[in-house]
C-alpha cells in the first residue's frame, strides 16, 4: 500500500527526532515537486488557469495574467516575493501611476495607465496595466485579452523568431518593448483626436450646423487623456535611472526615447485642447450672434404692430369713439371705412420707425 505525503513526513520526522516545524519545511519544499498526497503529480496551475499564461525564452520568463482573480493573485503570492500591496493594486482600480523598488532590489513595481478609444471611438477608456520586473522574468497583470500586451504575448506564444526580438536574453527589454508599442498606441490616438479637431474646425464655422456636442464630446477625450499622460512624464523620467539595475545592457537611452515621445504627446495635447478652447468660444460667439439676430428681427416685427395694437386696443374698449359701433361707421370711403383708416394709421408709424431705425443702423 502506498503511503500518502502525510504519513511519509510523519515517519521522517520520528527518524530525525526533530519537531513539527521541520515537517512543515519539508512539506513547502515538496510542495514544489508537484505530488499530491495520493502520491500523483499535479498538473502545473499555469496550466489549468487560462488567467495565467507563461512564455519562456532562454532563461527569460514572461507570466502574463489577464483579469485576475483573488485566485490568481495568490498564486503569484505562492512563486513570488511580491509585496501585498502591490498585488492589491492589481486589484483596485483608479490609483496613481506609480513606480516602487523594494528595499531588497528584488523587483521593481510599476503602475501605468494608458488611453485607449473605445469600440465606436466615441469616448475613450483608461487601460491599467501593472508590471513586476525582476532579473529574469516578467510579470503583467491587465484587464483585457484584446489590448496591446496581450497582442504581444500572442505573437511571443506563436512564433520564436517574435520571442526574440521582443524578450531577447534581459526581461527589461521585453518591458522595453511593452511600453514602446503602449506609446505607439497613444500616438496613433493623438493622430486621431488631430484628425477630429480639423473635423470640428469646419463644423465650428458651418453657421449651419451646431458644434455644440462635437465640441464637448472632443474636449472629454482631450481631458481624459492629458490626465493619464502627464504622470506618465515624470515615471519614464524616473524609471531611465531603475531599469539598468535589471539588464546587462544599458536601456537608459530606450526609455529616454519614450520619454521624449510622451512628452511630444503632451505638447500634442496641450495645443489640441488650445485649439478646442477657441473653437468653443468661437461656437459660442456664433451662436451668439445667430441668437442675437433672430431676436432683432422678432423684435422689430413686434415694434412695428405696436402702433396697430394700441389702436386695435382703444377701439375694442367699451368706450365712443368715431367709427366706433355705438357711434356709427364712416362711411365716407365706402363700407370698410374704418378699417382702411385704422390700417393706415398703424401704418404709417411703422414706416417712420423702419426709416428711423435704417438711419440708425439697427438693421
Amino acid at each position: 500500500m502506498t503511503k500518502t505525503l502525510t504519513g511519509t513526513l510523519k515517519d521522517i520526522q520520528i527518524l530525525l527526532g526533530k519537531p513539527r516545524k521541520l515537517v512543515g519545511a519539508l512539506k513547502y519544499y515538496l510542495s514544489f515537486l508537484n505530488i499530491k498526497e495520493d502520491g500523483k503529480q499535479e498538473i502545473d496551475s499555469d496550466q489549468k488557469n487560462d488567467k495565467i499564461q507563461s512564455i519562456r525564452n532562454g532563461k527569460i520568463l514572461w507570466v502574463d495574467v489577464r483579469n485576475p482573480s483573488r485566485k490568481e493573485i495568490s498564486e503569484l503570492v505562492q512563486k513570488y516575493p511580491f509585496h501585498p500591496l502591490h498585488l492589491e493594486d492589481c486589484m483596485s482600480k483608479g490609483h496613481f501611476p506609480k513606480i516602487e523598488q523594494n528595499s531588497e532590489d528584488k523587483y521593481l513595481f510599476l503602475l501605468l495607465r494608458f488611453p485607449a478609444l473605445n469600440a465606436n471611438e466615441e469616448s475613450i477608456t483608461i487601460n491599467q496595466i501593472c508590471f513586476f520586473l525582476g532579473k529574469n522574468y516578467l510579470v503583467t497583470v491587465h484587464d483585457s485579452s484584446k489590448d496591446t500586451v496581450s497582442r504581444i504575448f500572442n505573437e511571443c506564444k506563436e512564433s520564436k523568431e517574435q520571442r526574440k526580438v521582443y524578450i531577447d536574453n534581459s526581461s527589461a527589454n521585453l518591458l522595453y518593448t511593452i511600453i514602446n508599442q503602449l506609446t505607439d498606441d497613444l500616438t496613433q490616438l493623438l493622430q486621431i483626436i488631430l484628425k477630429e479637431v480639423d473635423e470640428t474646425e469646419d463644423i465650428v464655422f458651418d453657421d449651419k450646423v451646431s458644434g455644440v456636442y462635437k465640441i464637448g464630446q472632443l474636449r472629454h477625450k482631450i481631458l481624459s487623456s492629458r490626465r493619464v499622460i502627464r504622470p506618465l512624464k515624470s515615471l519614464m523620467a524616473e524609471m531611465t535611472t531603475k531599469i539598468n539595475k535589471f539588464s546587462s545592457t544599458n536601456l537608459s537611452i530606450y526609455f529616454e526615447n519614450i520619454a521624449d515621445s510622451i512628452d511630444k504627446a503632451w505638447e500634442t495635447l496641450e495645443e489640441a485642447r488650445e485649439t478646442v478652447d477657441i473653437y468653443k468660444d468661437a461656437d459660442f460667439t456664433i451662436s451668439s450672434e445667430k441668437t442675437n439676430k433672430t431676436l432683432a428681427v422678432l423684435t422689430i416685427l413686434f415694434t412695428f404692430t405696436l402702433p396697430a395694437t394700441v389702436i386695435g386696443t382703444f377701439f375694442g374698449m367699451n368706450v365712443l369713439l368715431p367709427g366706433g359701433i355705438e357711434a356709427g361707421s364712416w362711411t365716407f370711403l365706402g363700407k370698410y371705412t374704418t378699417f382702411i383708416i385704422i390700417l393706415i394709421t398703424g401704418t404709417i408709424p411703422a414706416l417712420l420707425m423702419s426709416l428711423y431705425f435704417k438711419k440708425r443702423g439697427w438693421f
